[in-house]
């Protein structure tokens, strides 16, 4: 009896608000994890009861996206699918509310591996909903006027005035607060992107540049240091006005692409997003070439043709080459002797203002 008292009290103790089949009894360990036999991959099974509760999942129940919980220990679990339904009221609507609209637009996007049993070559390779989604902590608004995140006391006082549940009424305002922020910050929704788009090999596989050249752009800069201004990977492949969001992206060469050719002056002027990029954007401004090869994959098979020209080979006889390519060599010649006098100039002036100083204050010092 003692046991069974015991045993009840540390599962309500342990009990979040969607946690009515009392799955934290185990998962809210942190040691529970395994390491699957056939792959050799750790899988960690701890959910932290305090973040789960203020995340965007924490009111689901953990057996609508988990099928297959009927037995302990668990051994016929299905893979999540994120288009099923969740049981929960869609309020605008009355409806249950389902992930199946973005799964539609997903599965006819860019970054859909296809459909069963017609799949695009290496489907491993493309994203799932978890390879980008996490369930995100809430983070509501204190400040309505700078963003910040926060509890905007004021605000939550003023909806519970007429809301008479308040667990029901703070849930509510964390989601809508929540969804005034944006998703990621420019700089991890560039870091997101670029962990399969900089891979080469999965790149090459699918006939495309990596775009690790990206980090040498003046649009990176901006995002690295923080400019409330600067672009995301959304900004040009996603941006509002085209009808497409992250879920619906197309390859750049269909028509409906932002970055469509005729398309690339609206995409650049951003005339419906949030930052002000390049109004009065032309179409010959907007050819400008964002993903660059940096200089190590330059030159590789299948990327781009090697940037060096014969006249810049060593090596290379003065009689082997054309009269464009001489012309060539001796202007690369010409820059390189200037370039080296200046560097010496610059380098061996500021070594003598070092030394002149360092003699001054050992004077000084002395005089004193």
């Amino acid at each position: 009896m003692c046991f069974w008292i015991l045993f009840s009290a540390i599962s309500v103790s342990a009990r979040t608000p969607a946690d009515e089949e009392d799955c934290l009894i185990c998962h809210r360990y942190p040691g529970l994890a395994r390491i699957e036999q056939k792959t050799g991959k750790f899988r960690l099974f701890y959910v932290n009861p305090q973040l789960y509760d203020q995340s965007v999942h924490g009111q689901i129940l953990c057996r609508y996206c988990h099928i297959g919980l009927d037995v302990i220990p668990h051994n016929n679990v299905k893979k999540v699918n994120c288009a099923t339904k969740c049981h929960l009221k869609e309020p605008s609507t009355g409806k249950e509310f389902s992930h199946a609209n973005i799964y539609e637009r997903l599965i006819h996007s860019v970054h859909s591996p296809g459909i069963p049993p017609k799949l695009k070559k290496y489907p491993e390779d493309y994203p799932r909903c978890a390879d980008c989604h996490v369930n995100q902590i809430y983070k509501p608004i204190a400040d309505l006027e700078s963003m910040k995140p926060g509890i905007n006391k004021d605000a939550l006082r003023r909806c519970m005035g007429c809301h008479e549940d308040k667990k029901w009424t703070k849930r509510f305002y964390q989601h809508f607060a929540h969804r005034l922020h944006r998703a990621r910050a420019p700089k991890e929704l560039v870091d997101l992107c670029m962990a399969c788009h900089s891979d080469v090999q999965k790149m090459a596989r699918h006939g495309l540049e990596p775009v690790s050249g990206y980090k040498d752009s003046f649009h990176w800069k901006a995002v690295l240091y923080g400019d409330p201004n600067a672009p995301d990977c959304l900004s040009c492949h996603a941006p509002p006005g085209f009808g497409l969001d992250v879920h619906s992206m197309v390859p750049i060469n269909d028509p409906r692409s932002p970055l469509y050719p005729k398309n690339r002056p609206i995409t650049c002027a951003n005339p419906y997003g949030l930052q002000r990029c390049h109004p009065g954007a032309t179409y010959k401004f907007a050819q400008g070439k964002i993903h660059k090869l940096p200089v190590t994959l330059r030159g590789e098979v299948g990327l781009v043709p090697e940037v060096k020209t014969k006249a810049l080979k060593e090596g290379v006889k003065e009689e082997e080459l054309t009269e464009q390519e001489r012309f060539q060599r001796k202007v690369y010649y010409l820059v390189k002797v200037i370039y080296t006098m200046l560097i010496t100039c610059v380098v061996g002036g500021m070594a003598l203002h070092q030394m002149m100083d360092f003699y001054r204050t050992v004077k000084e010092r002395k005089h004193h």
